[in-house]
């Protein structure tokens, strides 16, 4: 099994079939990596394996997603494609959301 770091070297590798192998692996690995996916992304990287990452976190879901989430799409500093992500990760959350927050992300 590789490692986490084996992991996020793979997610950002220019061959595709190896991305996607270690985008699958992670949403495999569903919560019990969400710590480890938060620190990585908050420790800073290429816009592309942001953005890979934080669609990752999205489709794991749960409370620190949404914290990420949330902190990634209404900070004033994210640059446009992140804030473009965390909206799309959010409102696959809609469920755990509240419902003007829903709203507001649906016209945005």
């Amino acid at each position: 099994m590789a490692t986490f770091h084996d992991l996020m070297t793979q997610l950002a590798s220019l061959d595709s079939a190896e991305r996607e192998s270690a985008r699958a692996e992670l949403l495999r690995m569903d919560e019990d990596v969400m710590d480890l996916l938060v620190a990585e992304f908050y420790a800073g990287m290429p816009e592309k394996l942001a953005i890979s990452l934080i669609e990752i976190i999205g489709e794991i879901g749960g409370y620190e997603a949404l914290n990420l989430l949330g902190d990634v799409y209404y900070s004033r500093d994210t640059r446009p494609a992140l804030k473009a992500a965390a909206r799309i990760a959010l409102l696959r959350n809609a469920d755990n959301l509240d419902p003007q927050q829903v709203a507001h992300l649906k016209e945005a």
